[in-house]
């Protein structure tokens, strides 16, 4: 690489400090009061000697826990969409399952205190056998588990906000460390309350990350200009893949017809792959008031043109192959796809780096493109599967939470993060350091958005209102808000009733 390993990990505990903090693009009406990111030249030179493991915890202060099980109710590993955050029964090989062993040894030694995984179906599919275990729980009052990580959608929701705790009212918990995830915070909390952080602990949203990987033979055979070069120069856009895309379909199996079968310049889904573009192109779906109170944008423009060019460019050519897949779907064809070298382009997750690791196929890895040259940053969302943080409203000793919260996002941001980005990603599995590079930048451009993070109860019972719906759909943008606008408003008025007023 053209980074040297020691180099990398320098500089990643140098950039982590800003790794979620707010990189959207100012004008807009939610965007006024949001703090800007540290510049660049404001963070230490390479030179530094970054913190250790043990100057980050001595922070923590001192504590022994007396031999306590400190539980974390979480999901069960049972497929490639879970991701083993907590523990780890012993030390395998894997060099993220290791590093969270040797994170568990160290802390259950220092605090006198034993991490434990209280684990329950959880993904998508059995979200309401989670919610239904963490409720009954709280409920009851029997301080089962110390923490949550829930699946990031479903977890978003007034019903299960009010089982959990006012993060701004627990003692001790700094959520200046730059091991929690800053954007979320910031997006997350209204009227001095915040029920939810994501951060090193929650390592889940790396893997969600979603980007755009192309075929690098394919790449050269069609003589395509070098693509890391148009990210580099903010090329990178709408328009330049729609281009590149163009003239690549070939008819496989010769019977005149688009199927799976064949070669294309684009495959995609109709899912989150395509909510996506709300941070790629900056769209929002609130936007905050002079008084920091978000409300439903009702600028349509820029929403209408995108739409307008995406279903055009996805339907209306035969370089393009879409698919909706849905979360009760084993096969994906769309990979299958990519895989046997017939797609130039397939946006997924992160996590299919690491799938791929065993393919023959040589790939690389973009973020998603910019709307047009103008846009200032390249802007990535992730999958919203990811885990966060969560803290009961019964947990039985909310010291032991917070000094063990900060504790595992600590020793984390130390040690898991290092060896799931520097070690698994740009130096395992990635093909090439200009790969390596692009996860830089896709890391640098994160964001959350208030409205997408609530969306399990903005858009309830208004799905054709989504990006994903309408560009399956080809509707008017202008009619289908006009239809929804009302329902909209009303669910976004339940959130809002939450924060400032029907529980105070």
């Amino acid at each position: 690489m053209k980074k040297q390993l020691i180099a990398s990990l320098l500089l990643l505990s140098l950039l982590l400090p800003m790794l979620f903090a707010s990189c959207s693009e100012g004008g807009a009406a939610d965007e006024s009061a949001s703090a800007e990111p540290a510049p660049a030249d404001a963070a230490p030179t390479a030179e530094t000697e970054p913190e250790t493991e043990a100057d980050v915890l001595a922070a923590l202060g001192e504590h022994d826990f007396g031999g306590e099980n400190f539980v974390v109710l979480c999901r069960t590993i049972q497929d490639s969409d879970t991701f083993n955050e907590v523990d780890i029964e012993s030390d395998g090989g894997d060099i993220v399952d290791d590093a969270i062993f040797r994170r568990n040894a160290e802390l259950n030694e220092r605090y006198n205190v034993k991490i434990e995984a209280l684990r329950t179906n959880g993904n998508w599919p059995a979200r309401d056998n989670f919610l239904t275990v963490m409720k009954k729980s709280v409920m009851a009052s029997d301080g089962a588990f110390d923490l949550i990580l829930g699946y990031q959608a479903y977890m978003s929701t007034v019903d299960v906000m009010e089982c959990l705790c006012n993060f701004l009212e627990v003692d001790g918990i700094d959520l200046d460390a730059d091991y929690y995830y800053r954007d979320i915070i910031r997006e997350s909390t209204l009227n001095d309350k915040l029920y939810y952080l994501a951060g090193d602990f929650t390592y889940s949203v790396w893997p969600s990350m979603l980007v755009y990987f192309f075929n690098k033979g394919m790449a050269e055979s069609y003589n395509l200009e070098d693509l890391y070069s148009l990210v580099r120069e903010g090329k990178w856009t709408l328009d330049k893949l729609m281009e590149l895309s163009t003239g690549v379909y070939v008819d496989q199996n010769g019977d005149g017809a688009k199927d799976k079968s064949d070669s294309f310049g684009f495959a995609t889904d109709f899912g989150n792959i395509a909510d996506a573009y709300y941070a790629a192109f900056d769209i929002k779906l609130t936007v905050r008031d002079d008084a920091g109170v978000p409300q439903m944008n009702r600028n349509l423009e820029k929403l209408d043109a995108v739409i307008t060019k995406l279903y055009t460019f996805e339907h209306d050519t035969n370089d393009v192959y879409t698919f909706v897949m849905m979360s009760n779907m084993t096969d994906n064809p769309l990979a299958d796809i990519f895989v046997d070298n017939r797609a130039l382009f397939y946006p997924e997750r992160l996590k299919s780096a690491i799938d791929f690791r065993g393919i023959e196929m040589n790939f690389g890895i973009l973020p998603y493109p910019k709307w047009d040259e103008s846009q200032s940053i390249y802007h990535s969302q992730a999958w919203n599967g990811y885990s966060v943080m969560a803290i009961p409203k019964d947990a039985r000793n909310l010291e032991k939470t917070a000094v063990m919260t900060g504790a595992l996002n600590a020793a984390s941001k130390q040690q898991v993060i290092p060896a799931f980005y520097d070690k698994a990603l740009k130096v395992k599995f990635t093909r090439d350091e200009e790969s390596a590079d692009m996860l830089d930048i896709i890391r640098d451009g994160i964001s959350f958005q208030f409205g997408y993070f609530y969306s399990q109860t903005i858009n309830d019972g208004c799905n054709p209102w989504r990006i994903r719906d309408i560009l399956n759909s080809g509707e008017s943008i202008t009619r289908v808000y006009r239809q929804y606008s009302r329902k909209l408003e009303k669910n976004l008025g339940v959130l809002l009733d939450f924060f400032y007023g029907a529980n105070e």
